[in-house]
């Protein structure tokens, strides 16, 4: 009888455990495949598979080898998380790979040979690459880097005497950008463009001068004797948020020549198989809040350059040379999804002329269903980022339309859960764009787990920061935990997100916070219909551009019972003058400088409509946040205390923008659920 019963539940008869809602420590269960790079033969692609660490409560990476052999796909761990490995790129002929890893403590380029899977360091300099590209002929390897200038003293200021304990040196600041998230301050010097052999030996400075030379990856012609490069070389750079010319310098150096003059931003070079085309992403300079990114080529040697994606009238986010040079596959947005499509060398006559070959490609980002993810092309083979609404990205592999691989790593964790069914909606705008058309709104709406049509539920709207970013239907763990806890989740794009077209995105030109928050209304206006949901416990927040439309619209609705924002924009002035976009944000997201456009920043500003506030509101911010600085929570925290409204700060210390480690995103999302609940009506 034992043995029966035992078949039985090997049989599925019945599971062993019952399945369970998502919980906070999955976060550090779950993983997801962020990188992806084919080999030139298409016979091998590395992959990164990233996890939060328990221990550290860091996220590491671990990069793994797939090979195909025919159609079959095999995979091994290439190089441990240990070795915080990254920026990979294989070598032309495919039997090397160099990586960025540290080195004592600084990082440095290594090379590993698959045939014995042994790592060698090649560079040990005080130079931290920061990218790396192989010459056509395997020999070399170009590589970006900081060189360090020493940092400036008062003059007159004593030497502190050995052993003694002085304070620290001041930071002596006369840059205009000296300060970026996630970086801090700036270490004084200029980066360069260096060269290195890929056999050893000391490494070369290509270019010259005491300021920034190389704004990103540069690009070997084919033969091997040149480099290009992103640079913004211009008079006045500085003040210049949509600014960079690409440059053509000698591999043996001397003076570069400038390559591009179209004012706006040229990067990401790539030359056409034959190396008589070069390939551009391209953003024009248009005085509008969003400048959308296409894909552009032009002769290599000079002369005119062409839009290929302007009939596409989406942003373009990653593109790869197809094999015979007569095209290219672009990868872009779309309507709260990512895809890749054949672009042909002519252009596109219309968006209906871009071939789809991946038609979904997964969001990588996990804290957010935000659209994104990585594809690479070689040698006739795809890898990307696979798509999942219930649990984060795999890896996909194909060949033409024929998909060869699939790896999800979070299958058996999976099995195990009962997760949030996510659902796609469209509503009707309430409120025309400038062109007079009343656009649909995408959305999404995640259901507690075991959802029953027949109870009523607690109504949460999420919104999405940027404001030109997106949302779509990719796994997230902030909303599954919301889910989890009892509450349905609307998430939606309204104007301002990108993949609509650029009309969409710049519908809140010079207006922000505008009219999104009508489109966000009429969500709420869909969802609080339901039958289902309970119209006295409605939710509202949002993080970042989220946290900007999460106070407007408490200043506009006393209808939600609580309120979450994060990291917010709350005071203009203040961000423009202190936040790490200075030439963006003053030049086009506002009319000009504050002093001369007073007036309209402080409208705009939701710190100037707080006296309208009467909802319970949390704010969360981390305290090294230098993209939305902490000072305008900090006002608008201090500002609802004065007029006795139900508020805390949550303070992440240490944190960023990004909300900080894995467990400040756990505090972030826990905080808010206990919030939302502590004002929930029974």
């Amino acid at each position: 009888m034992k043995t029966m019963l035992i078949l039985a539940l090997l049989a599925g008869a019945a599971p062993l455990y019952a399945a369970s809602p998502v919980e906070p420590m999955d976060l550090y269960r779950i993983s997801q495949v962020n990188t992806v790079e084919v080999s030139p033969n298409g016979k091998h692609v590395l992959f990164s598979r990233n996890y939060a660490d328990l221990a550290t409560d860091t996220r590491k990476n671990e990069i793994w080898l797939g090979t195909l052999d025919g159609d079959r796909f095999t995979r091994q761990l290439l190089i441990p998380a240990s070795a915080s490995a990254g920026g990979f790129a294989w070598s032309p002929d495919g039997t090397r790979i160099a990586y960025i890893a540290p080195w004592l403590g600084k990082p440095q380029i290594w090379i590993m040979k698959l045939s014995d899977g042994i790592a060698n360091v090649l560079t040990t300099g005080k130079v931290g690459p920061n990218f790396l590209r192989w010459s056509p002929d395997g020999r070399r390897i170009a590589f970006g880097g900081r060189v360090e200038a020493p940092p400036r003293k008062i003059t007159g200021m004593p030497e502190k005497p050995e052993g003694a304990t002085w304070a620290p040196p001041p930071k002596i600041i006369s840059d205009f950008s000296w300060r970026a998230d996630g970086e801090g301050f700036f270490t004084a010097g200029a980066d360069h463009l260096f060269i290195v052999e890929a056999g050893g030996g000391t490494p070369v400075q290509v270019t010259k001068g005491d300021t920034d030379q190389i704004f990103g990856p540069a690009e070997w012609t084919r033969d091997g004797s040149a480099l290009i490069y992103p640079a913004n070389m211009r008079e006045g750079r500085d003040n210049m948020g949509r600014e960079m010319d690409l440059w053509k310098i000698s591999a043996s150096g001397g003076t570069p020549v400038q390559l591009t003059s179209t004012k706006g931003v040229e990067t990401d070079p790539q030359l056409s198989p034959d190396g008589g085309t070069l390939a551009y992403a391209g953003t024009l300079d248009t005085p509008g809040f969003y400048a959308q990114d296409d894909l552009w080529v032009m002769p290599a040697g000079g002369g005119a350059a062409v839009n290929l994606t302007k009939a596409l009238d989406r942003p373009i986010m990653h593109y790869s040379w197809a094999d015979d040079g007569r095209g290219l596959y672009a990868q872009y947005n779309d309507a709260g999804l990512t895809r890749v499509a054949y672009i042909p060398k002519s252009g596109l006559k219309s968006a209906a002329d871009a071939r789809i070959v991946i038609p979904e490609v997964g969001g990588t980002r996990l804290y957010l269903p935000s659209s994104g993810g990585a594809f690479s092309y070689g040698g006739g083979t795809f890898a990307y980022t696979s798509s999942f609404s219930d649990r984060p990205a795999g890896l996909g592999v194909s060949r033409g339309a024929r998909e060869l691989a699939a790896i999800d790593f979070n299958a058996e964790w999976r099995a195990g859960k009962t997760v949030g069914k996510l659902e796609p909606v469209k509503y009707r705008a309430t409120v025309p764009l400038a062109n007079g058309t009343l656009p649909m709104i995408d959305g999404w709406v995640v259901y507690p787990p075991n959802f029953d049509p027949a109870k009523q539920y607690p109504f949460a709207l999420e919104i999405h920061g940027g404001p030109n970013t997106d949302y779509g239907p990719y796994f997230s763990i902030t909303h599954q935990l919301y889910a989890a806890a009892g509450y349905i989740v609307l998430f939606t794009n309204p104007r301002g997100s990108i993949g609509y077209g650029e009309a969409f995105a710049n519908g809140i030109d010079k207006t922000y916070p505008g009219e999104d928050h009508s489109d966000l209304m009429a969500g709420v206006d869909m969802m609080e219909a339901k039958p289902f949901v309970d119209k006295r416990n409605l939710f509202i927040g949002g993080g970042s551009g989220g946290g900007v439309l999460t106070t407007n619209a408490i200043a506009k609705t006393d209808r939600f019972r609580a309120a979450a924002a994060l990291r917010p924009v709350t005071d203009w002035t203040v961000q423009v003058l202190t936040a790490d976009g200075t030439a963006l944000f003053g030049n086009y997201w506002m009319p000009g400088k504050p002093w001369e456009h007073h007036e309209d920043y402080w409208r705009r500003s939701t710190l100037s409509m707080v006296g309208s506030v009467k909802t319970p509101t949390i704010l969360i911010e981390g305290d090294e946040d230098w993209r939305t600085p902490i000072a305008q929570t900090e006002a608008y925290y201090q500002a609802l205390k004065i007029n006795g409204v139900p508020a805390e700060m949550v303070r992440l210390i240490g944190a960023g923008h990004g909300m900080g480690r894995p467990s400040q995103w756990l505090q972030t999302n826990l905080t808010v659920i206990d919030w939302y609940n502590r004002f929930k009506g029974k």
